[in-house]
């Protein structure tokens, strides 16, 4: 895949963060009925991608949940829209043979106001451009 063109995100969603007890609870539940099932074509690169069961349970269960990761669920629809293209990643040599590589996205958000670098990751599989997990840049 060939990319050249220069990209600036046209539109950056604005969401509030959510006081919820369980984070990856309401994740689940929120992307299950809002999310799953839908495509979504990334404006930078031109391509389709789906939301599959297979990013619920990623965004759901791994890695870090923060209140500012919860309130990314809400437009996260519009953010893979708009997100601009960063890099590829190859394949671990963990992941299944049907995975050929990674399509990784950045993209920026308000949060209550403020505006976050969200990172968006897509895998690429033989079926398909699937969503895979996105993280808020964390600052200690």
């Amino acid at each position: 895949m060939k990319y050249t063109k220069k990209y600036k995100q046209t539109e950056i969603p604005s969401v509030s963060i959510l006081r919820k007890d369980d984070l990856s609870q309401y994740i689940k539940q929120y992307y299950k009925e809002n999310l799953q099932g839908k495509t979504v074509l990334n404006k930078d690169l031109n391509v389709m991608i789906s939301f599959t069961s297979f990013g619920q349970g990623k965004v759901a269960y791994g890695g870090r949940k923060t209140a500012r990761k919860a309130a990314v669920i809400q437009c996260l629809d519009k953010l893979v829209e708009f997100a601009q293209y960063n890099n590829f990643g190859i394949r671990k040599p963990t992941d299944p043979q049907s995975v050929l590589g990674y399509l990784n996205f950045k993209a920026k958000v308000k949060i209550d106001g403020v505006v976050e670098h969200v990172r968006i990751t897509a895998l690429i599989k033989k079926s398909g451009r699937l969503y895979y997990n996105h993280e808020i840049n964390f600052i200690k």
